[in-house]
């Protein structure tokens, strides 16, 4: 049985259409704490005193380890040396915006 290439690109099309039908397509994306640290301290232009993307700052507040760092782990169960900028941004964010003091007191702690 010989298939053409529009018949070939069209059983893939469905094969990707069944597989991601539930998926979030976000869910492949993973977060970075530094990232999103920094666009939750953007102030939005029509609250004044409120940040932009309310939900990056959430975020920041309820994704920190239990450590008190925001990042990774690398294969030895550590911190990547990626968690020490990132925690630092959560920590600024949650600071900037007066929210997270129990958040903020780990971070801190983390980087010493």
């Amino acid at each position: 049985m010989e298939l053409s290439l529009s018949s070939i690109q069209d059983l893939v099309k469905e094969i990707k259409e069944e597989m991601f039908l539930n998926i979030d397509p976000y869910s492949f994306v993973s977060s970075s704490a530094y990232d999103t640290a920094w666009l939750a301290m953007v102030p939005n232009p029509q609250e004044l005193g409120k940040p932009m993307f309310k939900g990056c700052l959430e975020w920041v507040v309820n994704n920190q380890r239990e450590e008190g760092f925001w990042g990774e782990f690398d294969g030895h169960g550590m911190p990547t040396i990626e968690s020490l900028p990132a925690t630092l941004a959560c920590v600024l964010a949650l600071k900037k915006w007066n929210v997270g003091t129990k958040e903020v007191e780990r971070g801190d702690y983390t980087c010493v």
